[in-house]
């Protein structure tokens, strides 16, 4: 293997990383909102329920697709890297919703204010978007402020799934 094909494959795991990463960030921000808008949940159960349900539910969609998709494409099966790359991906998946799980667990354990253990999980997923916008940018050689600014855009996205929570009620 030369050098610039590993380069290539860790980039494209990085890529696959940070995709991941925000696509599940997102998603549990817009199914934990909507869920609270909605009440589909009355206590702490039902919601570690719901944000445990949707981790999973999207790390066993994400390897199906990915399989589904390489036999629609190339007619055969995933080879063993390939394999190993969705698993990581599943772990990734599953590691967002664990932080995101841990944050509320945490939480509720700690107070008896549903609506705050709420918000603090909405926080820790716009943290994670944050954070993965810093990493990829600094990985990238970007600069501080840029790697903030990158972080800020990244997390935009569940500041205002966030904020729109707060205002159509919480």
């Amino acid at each position: 293997m030369t050098a610039e094909h590993v380069s290539d494959a860790a980039s494209r795991i990085r890529l696959a990383d940070a995709t991941l990463a925000i696509y599940t960030s997102i998603t549990l921000l817009g199914v934990i909102a909507a869920s609270s808008w909605k009440g589909l949940f009355s206590d702490e159960r039902e919601l570690f329920v719901i944000i445990v349900g949707t981790s999973i539910t999207l790390a066993v969609a994400h390897a199906w697709a990915a399989v589904a998709a390489h036999r629609f494409v190339h007619s055969t099966a995933l080879s063993p890297a390939e394999r190993r790359q969705e698993l990581r991906g599943m772990a990734v998946i599953i590691g967002v919703g664990g932080a995101a799980t841990a944050a509320f667990g945490i939480s509720a354990l700690v107070s008896d204010n549903l609506e705050q253990s709420v918000q603090l999980t909405l926080l820790v997923l716009i943290a994670v978007l944050f954070t993965v916008g810093i990493i990829g940018s600094r990985r990238r050689g970007d600069s501080w402020a840029r790697a903030i600014g990158w972080g800020v855009a990244d997390a935009s996205i569940g500041i205002a799934v966030f904020a729109l929570k707060v205002l159509v009620g919480s």
